[in-house]
């Protein structure tokens, strides 16, 4: 993370680091509508002090993923925890972030054209897919989770087990875990050599960075939470199977 030069343009501290367009943008700055602006000046116009920026440019560098070696001691309820509130920032602050920046793109070419045109439809995919996993894969990962931990109503557990499968569950998250290839393949996996436009370079690396997110956290379900519930499923119908035998 570079140190804020005040006397520096919008433009020219954006270049070096494509993440103070985010820490401005929260406070209600669009460096592509300031882009020649000095630093000093946009802080005085707006009522932002410069402790107040680096602070947000701090925590935004450090906002990452563990890997996920990080995960595999942790229980399930945990691990759904974490990856509930990741979601709750990609729908809340990342995507629309994002979103933000490719509306306000300039339409000067194929590819800023094609990236207006197709993201808002990569968006609505992908918050569907955080919703159904968490009412399907999370949803059913935690009432293992209970039953394993405590009593349970076995007619009920039953019925839980018969609608879903975490075997099932994992095959279709590996065929359908790639939300982001239309976009590599549309950006020449987030090309940014020789490009002028520092706004665009601004949207590639966004999109890169949160293309390496979804990534990691991909991860920390195939090998982490679908390996832990799947030992879970086996326990609780080895559970439920007992109990029923006892009646």
């Amino acid at each position: 993370m570079q140190n804020l030069n005040v006397n520096k343009s919008l433009q020219e501290l954006v270049e070096n680091d494509y993440v103070l367009a985010h820490a401005l943008y929260f406070f209600g700055v669009k460096f592509y509508e300031h882009k020649t602006v000095l630093l000093k000046e946009v802080l005085q116009t707006s009522d932002i002090t410069e402790e107040q920026l680096k602070r947000k440019l701090k925590e935004l560098h450090e906002e990452e993923f563990p890997g996920a070696e990080f995960f595999k001691f942790f229980e399930v309820d945990a691990i759904i925890e974490y990856l509930k509130h990741a979601h709750y920032l990609y729908i809340k602050e990342k995507l629309p972030y994002i979103s933000r920046l490719i509306a306000d793109l300039q339409d000067t070419d194929k590819l800023t054209h094609d990236l207006k045109l197709i993201f808002p439809y990569v968006m609505e995919d992908f918050i569907k897919h955080i919703y159904h996993e968490e009412d399907s894969l999370f949803y059913y990962v935690l009432k293992l989770h209970g039953a394993s931990a405590s009593t349970f109503n076995e007619s009920v557990m039953l019925e839980v087990m018969s609608k879903y499968s975490i075997k099932r569950m994992a095959a279709h998250h590996e065929n359908d875990d790639d939300e982001m290839k239309g976009i590599r393949d549309l950006t020449n996996n987030y090309t940014v050599d020789g490009m002028r436009d520092v706004h665009l370079k601004v949207v590639l690396k966004e999109l890169q960075a949160f293309d390496q997110d979804l990534f990691i956290h991909a991860r920390i379900e195939n090998e982490v939470l679908f390996p832990k519930a799947l030992e879970l499923e086996a326990k609780v119908a080895k559970y439920v199977a007992e109990s029923i035998k006892t009646y």
